[in-house]
């Protein structure tokens, strides 16, 4: 089942594309949707976006649900409470859609419920809503400690219906002063060693995906992972970046410091940060 968190506003809208196309590949073929009624949104506004989202899910044949949710202790702790316990199902929902003391995660709900453990959940920026939640390119950067295909395959099947190609993209960080005298045989020791990381996640990952997906890869020697996403994202026209993240990664204040902060302001794309239970 997909649970979407939507806030009853046009942003909203656009994640709830994604739910829709995440539903139709469900085995259930089910799409619960939550809403807070917090008073920055009519009841009767959201109630109408809900049945024009029951409309589209009647045409597609997904059995919808929804449940508008009185305020209790906070936002937060109303949704998490109405999420059901079941590792199948996937949350999804949207970070915030306009910057606040240039961030878009640090300190949102979107950030509580990333840390959330009764099912895999995905934070979305959309900055492209005329894809309507159908990333065809995926591009998949990869931090060093890969913890095995479990954590991407509940996020990557439910995007394969629409996507026909992942680029895996491994940036080797090096301190720019350290980089403007990095040997040749230096250099080509960090390369071999970075594609011979993503070719064993190749591997993984071309258990789970179909026979014809394309599947791709490429390292990179950069001072800055987040500009050298942001260049290969617009280098390859990509249409959706993901990203994943872990407790620790969480927990430690530099993951919203001029990293995925950046990433998230300067995007060419969509994004989807994502986390397993």
């Amino acid at each position: 089942m997909i649970i979407l968190a939507h806030d009853g506003s046009l942003y909203g809208d656009w994640i709830s594309c994604y739910a829709v196309n995440f539903a139709v590949a469900e085995e259930d073929r089910k799409l619960l949707a939550l809403h807070v009624l917090d008073d920055t949104v009519s009841a009767e506004v959201v109630s109408a976006k809900f049945a024009q989202l029951s409309t589209l899910c009647q045409e597609r044949k997904i059995d919808f649900s929804f449940q508008l949710l009185p305020l209790g202790k906070g936002v937060y702790r109303s949704l998490r409470q109405a999420i059901p316990h079941n590792a199948n199902n996937l949350l999804i929902f949207g970070t915030r859609s306009k910057v606040k003391k240039r961030t878009l995660l640090r300190g949102s709900i979107a950030e509580k419920l990333l840390r959330t453990h009764q099912c895999p959940v995905l934070a979305i920026r959309v900055v492209q809503p005329g894809l309507l939640g159908s990333p065809e390119e995926l591009l998949l950067p990869l931090a060093g400690h890969w913890s095995g295909v479990a954590r991407i395959e509940p996020i990557v099947k439910r995007l394969i219906p629409s996507a026909h190609r992942l680029h895996l993209f491994r940036a080797l960080q090096v301190n720019h002063l350290r980089h403007a005298h990095l040997s040749i045989t230096r250099e080509r020791r960090l390369l071999i060693a970075g594609q011979n990381y993503l070719e064993d996640i190749s591997t993984q990952l071309t258990a789970i995906l179909p026979q014809k997906f394309s599947l791709e890869s490429q390292v990179m020697i950069a001072t800055g992972w987040q500009n050298a996403v942001l260049t290969q994202a617009s280098r390859l026209k990509a249409q959706m970046i993901l990203l994943g993240v872990s407790e620790r990664s969480l927990a430690h204040k530099m993951f919203y410091g001029a990293g995925v902060e950046q990433v998230l302001r300067d995007t060419p794309c969509d994004i989807g940060i994502y986390r397993a239970p």
